[in-house]
């Protein structure tokens, strides 16, 4: 099973201009493998296995923690080999370089504090992914997990705090207990029409 999102980014011409993407969608990339373990749309508990990931903080802005991330599958780390893209299509950097796959959904965490995370593809581990150049980009893994998801169109972030209080009450009638707090996912470019967004809030739950 699968997932795709995208941000508010800077470079949105370039962007727009490699990836075969309207306003009603987007052209497919991979998502993290996971298994559903109970649905009752909108809500599901999914498990997920462990994820390779490069993330950067948000203090100075999404578009700016957007941008790093961005340059860092675009060549702006410290591999030397070339990298098969995948959708979406992202601009490479010019001169030396990796150019990364990266999967969706982009997260945005404060779980650590303000965060924006890229899931790598499964071809990478934390030994084999190219080392970013940035100081302020890092790789990390995410250790496997089960999460409770709300699946929602419309705005991925003025809508997410009532999606949030929606999926906490299901949780509540379904003595689903949260073991951390709730992110925030988009599975289509920015200029995507807002009624056909996929956007979903996670929570990491307990596992029974």
């Amino acid at each position: 099973m699968s997932s795709r999102v995208s941000m508010p980014v800077a470079a949105i011409t370039g962007l727009m201009a490699l990836t075969a993407c309207t306003v009603v969608g987007g052209e497919a990339a991979p998502e993290p493998d996971y298994t559903v373990v109970q649905s009752a749309p909108p809500f599901e508990i999914r498990e997920y296995g462990e994820l390779v990931v490069v993330k950067t903080s948000m203090d100075d802005g999404s578009r700016a923690a957007f941008g790093r991330l961005f340059d860092y599958i675009s060549g702006e780390n410290g591999g030397t080999r070339e990298i098969a893209m995948t959708a979406p299509v992202l601009n490479a950097a010019e001169g030396e370089g990796t150019e990364i796959a990266m999967t969706a959904p982009v997260f945005q965490s404060d779980a650590d504090g303000r965060e924006m995370i890229f899931v790598l593809t499964e071809e990478f581990t934390i030994d084999t992914a190219p080392v970013p150049t940035s100081p302020a980009v890092k790789l990390a893994t995410i250790a496997p997990r089960r999460m409770a998801v709300a699946s929602y169109s419309g705005s991925m972030n003025d809508d997410a705090p009532e999606w949030e209080a929606k999926l906490r009450a299901w949780m509540d009638a379904n003595d689903v207990q949260a073991t951390g707090p709730a992110e925030v996912a988009g599975y289509n470019p920015p200029w995507t029409l807002p009624a056909y967004r996929r956007n979903e809030v996670l929570i990491a739950v307990a596992v029974e």
